[in-house]
């Protein structure tokens, strides 16, 4: 008689447990996002293979760059003094100051809300920003410290 309520008792506790561990993991693929210890209001996701993607223009003018959006080609184009990145949507090269650059995913374009969405960790660093993941059981930051912003 033991055996069925032990047998109860466990498939209850692993059913109860599995909402929890979605939770947790949801939060984790979608970091919050921070710049110079400002929280951005983005949508940031993570892929399957560990890259987070972000809208390309509030990250590119939170770091300073004008943004030039080719709506034929799907590509972006941010500059500031120094700094030329261009992205094309599902291209896996990407240009840094005329440079190519090949990159571990492309950037993807939403068709339903019409943003391309880019590589954080590629266009920080390609500005001179350091990045840094934290993150916990429940969810995840990503700081990002430019020392060229003002």
């Amino acid at each position: 008689m033991k055996s069925p309520k032990l047998f109860f008792v466990l498939i209850i506790s692993v059913v109860l447990l599995i909402p929890s561990l979605n939770v947790a993991q949801a939060s984790r693929e979608k970091p919050v996002v921070y710049v110079n210890n400002q929280k951005m209001d983005i949508y940031a996701v993570v892929s399957t293979i560990g890259v987070t993607y972000v809208p390309f223009r509030p990250i590119f003018e939170k770091l300073n760059m004008t943004v030039t959006w080719d709506n034929i080609k799907k590509s972006v184009k941010a500059t500031n003094g120094s700094t030329t990145i261009t992205l094309t949507n599902n291209s896996y090269i990407a240009y840094v100051n005329d440079k190519e650059v090949k990159l571990l995913e492309p950037p993807v374009y939403d068709p339903y809300d019409k943003l391309l969405y880019v590589n954080l960790r590629f266009v920080a660093e390609s500005t001179g920003a350091t990045v840094d993941w934290s993150k916990n059981e429940t969810d995840a930051n990503i700081n990002i410290t430019n020392p060229n912003l003002k």
